[in-house]
């Protein structure tokens, strides 16, 4: 009598964990599937104005949605990262010297909202990401020449 008394305290104790497992657990994960990711920005174009130099002349490279392929595509898909939409306005000093390029990179998305980020060739804290979208934007995008 008293192991059957004790396989039932047993079960009863299985049952109660059981129970109380499933409700920490449920909620969480239902609260999860109501709560939709946040939904981010599409970009469809890339401006970089490149100054400074040793000539000074300001030139603006640019990529829009319609044009330059799958580079083109890419860029844009780059932009629209959680990585990039966190980088900070600005990198490194904010009166390079000498005759460092400075960079001012905008990039335009579907609504209109825009993100503008400002670095120069002496900037040390620039991320490799911005670096990576101003090497390609300079590669393929379209240059009007001077601004």
């Amino acid at each position: 009598m008293r192991s059957r008394t004790i396989r039932r305290l047993f079960a009863a104790a299985a049952l109660l964990f059981g129970l109380t497992t499933a409700a920490l657990v449920l909620p969480s994960a239902a609260t999860a599937a109501e709560v939709p990711p946040p939904k981010l920005p599409v970009a469809n174009r890339v401006e970089l104005v490149r100054a400074g130099g040793i000539t000074g002349v300001p030139v603006t490279f640019t990529v829009d949605a319609e044009h330059f392929g799958e580079d083109g595509a890419r860029l844009l898909r780059l932009v629209s990262t959680p990585e990039f939409l966190a980088l900070e306005d600005s990198y490194g000093p904010k009166n390079p010297c000498c005759d460092f390029f400075t960079y001012t990179l905008t990039v335009t998305y579907d609504g209109g909202h825009t993100k503008t980020v400002f670095t120069s060739e002496a900037a040390e804290d620039a991320p490799e990401l911005l670096l990576n979208v101003i090497r390609l934007t300079e590669r393929i995008g379209s240059s009007g020449g001077v601004s």
